[in-house]
């Protein structure tokens, strides 16, 4: 039996196969191209846009060009601007997709760095078209975080521990030297060891490292800052999911729980989730336009100031507690509003925040587990316009008159918190009128201070706002969320960022998960019926106008095209 025989590398073929050929109808890189093609660069932010053929030098690449090579090369887990040159001349789908133009890996470096935030912008584009055609969820989503390594190793992380050690080793090292130098004295050279002008030299080097570690110190000080990376200054040492310490960035996703489609990537520094839910889904429902949206997270993020803000926001969270408790309650003062229909029946934030804290439930978060209830309590109220009502110093300084007229004696000086203090048992016994929970009234007066005013028990309103999260939600986050960041992590080999700075590392990420959500979508939908649903909701155009010049000639050098398109 015969093998199957291949051509012979030196025939030369007089009709060579056209490279659309190629490709197949449902390669995914057909709707990359028209993907990107439907785009407004120029409005979306990306540089180079403009043209003109006065522009002086050599002509550059198209910004679609170098943004289609991005988009396949992380789709195949290319991601290094010199494999990605290297792509561009082995690759058959990169020669189609980029119509065998083959830009230098600094040219496809700089595009990337140069066009931050617009790249950004493209993947909040492609979610918003997603949740358009119907794929992704605006009612419910789910958050989480994870550490993504940064550009920085953990000895070009500093903190102020680190350096006093480092300081410690350096001052025992100069003692050792100058012990050897002492006894080079006393003795005779021996020319195994070191000589006299080395050890010298070895100390004043220590000295000088002493110099730079005292140097970071203050630079931390007066930084106020706990931590300092040197390489990648934006990244932190965070405690990763191996129990572990490495310098990484806290990467959050908002992700939705039917399509796992991810709908915003936020990189943040925070060592942990706490206090990142309202923050992070306010900018998705900003970009997607959504009122009224659920969200489920993990103990992490248990913060009632936060969670109380994402109430007050339009945003429901679900979040199960970590003492076990299956509900929350908040409290806030009351403000009294006339709440009409229309009032109830709006989304708007401010118009929820008018009926919570009128202690009226809107009908947004009607069955959504939120309960809204008024009550009052006694609470003790200052009163500074009552002159009366205050404990005053006397002129001697010993002792403090209360509204009742007695006199509390001055008993101890505080002088850690700077502050004396003032009381008298006996007074607060015979008083009728009583302005402390306590036994006996202690009155602080902080240096200089003579007038404290007292307190007045008061019965006051209060707004009581129950949160029950929903348990079944909770139990499926898992499953949701844990599945991106396990195939960006570790089928994208997206673990780690490769650039520095928050901005550059967002560029990098919205990179990672734009190639996964635009595979997850066509492992749904198929490659032609997701390109036509495209054209359809966009208006069916056929081509950008900012790929114009791409397919005429100007022939004429007496004719200057210059266009801004809008």
């Amino acid at each position: 039996m015969k093998y199957i025989v291949g051509d012979n590398r030196a025939q030369i073929i007089l009709f060579p196969e056209k490279l659309d050929d190629l490709v197949s109808d449902s390669n995914p890189v057909r709707f990359i191209d028209e993907f990107v093609n439907q785009l407004n660069l120029n409005n979306i932010g990306f540089t180079k846009t403009v043209l003109s053929i006065y522009d002086p030098g050599r002509p550059c690449y198209s910004p679609e060009c170098l943004l289609k090579l991005y988009i396949i090369g992380y789709f195949k887990k290319v991601r290094s601007s010199r494999k990605l040159m290297e792509m561009c001349r082995i690759n058959i789908e990169a020669m189609w997709l980029l119509e065998r133009q083959m830009p230098d890996f600094r040219t496809i470096s700089d595009f990337r760095k140069d066009n931050k935030e617009a790249i950004k912008k493209v993947l909040k584009i492609f979610v918003k078209i997603c949740a358009e055609l119907g794929l992704y969820n605006k009612e419910a989503v789910v958050q989480d975080g994870s550490k993504f390594l940064a550009m920085n190793s953990k000895d070009n992380n500093i903190t102020e521990t680190k350096l006093q050690k480092k300081l410690e080793i350096a001052d025992e090292q100069i003692s050792k030297y100058l012990d050897e130098m002492d006894k080079l004295d006393k003795e005779e050279s021996d020319p195994q060891k070191y000589t006299k002008e080395e050890i010298e030299d070895k100390i004043q080097k220590l000295r000088a490292r002493k110099v730079e570690y005292n140097n970071l110190i203050n630079e931390l000080k007066e930084e106020g800052l706990t931590q300092k990376s040197l390489t990648d200054p934006d990244s932190r040492l965070m405690k990763t999911a191996d129990g572990g310490f490495n310098v990484c960035y806290n990467v959050q996703i908002v992700v939705d729980p039917e399509s796992h489609i991810v709908g915003a990537v936020e990189v943040t520094n925070n060592c942990n989730d706490t206090g990142l839910l309202s923050p992070v889904t306010s900018k998705l429902k900003e970009d997607l336009g959504i009122d009224i949206l659920e969200v489920v997270a993990d103990k992490g993020y248990e913060n009632t100031a936060d969670m109380l803000e994402c109430i007050m926001n339009g945003t429901i969270p679900h979040v199960p507690s970590k003492s076990g408790a299956e509900s929350y309650e908040f409290e806030l003062d009351h403000k009294a509003a006339t709440i009409t229909e229309e009032l109830l029946d709006s989304t708007k934030p401010d118009d929820i925040k008018t009926c919570l804290e009128a202690g009226v439930l809107p009908n947004a978060y009607a069955g959504k587990g939120i309960e809204v209830s008024i009550h009052e309590e006694e609470q003790y109220v200052s009163d500074k316009e009552d002159n009366l009502s205050s404990f005053t110093l006397n002129e001697d300084g010993t002792a403090v008159i209360c509204p009742n007229g007695s006199e509390l004696n001055k008993v101890a000086d505080l002088q850690n918190k700077g502050k004396t203090r003032f009381t008298s048992r006996s007074a607060c016994k015979k008083c009728t009128e009583k302005c402390t929970k306590s036994e006996f009234k202690q009155v602080d007066l902080k240096d200089g201070q003579t007038v404290l005013y007292a307190k007045k028990l008061r019965m006051v309103k209060k707004v009581k706002i129950k949160l029950i999260p929903d348990k079944g939600k909770i139990q499926k986050r898992k499953c949701v969320v844990e599945h991106p960041f396990g195939t960006t992590k570790y089928w994208q080999d997206g673990s780690y960022t490769l650039l520095a700075g928050t901005e550059k590392v967002a560029a990098d990420l919205s990179l990672v998960f734009l190639a996964y959500d635009i595979k997850r979508v066509i492992n749904m939908v198929g490659t032609q019926e997701m390109i036509r649903k495209m054209k359809e909701k966009m208006g069916g155009i056929e081509m950008c106008f900012s790929n114009f010049f791409r397919y005429i000639n100007i022939s004429s050098p007496m004719l200057h095209f210059s266009f801004i398109f809008s």
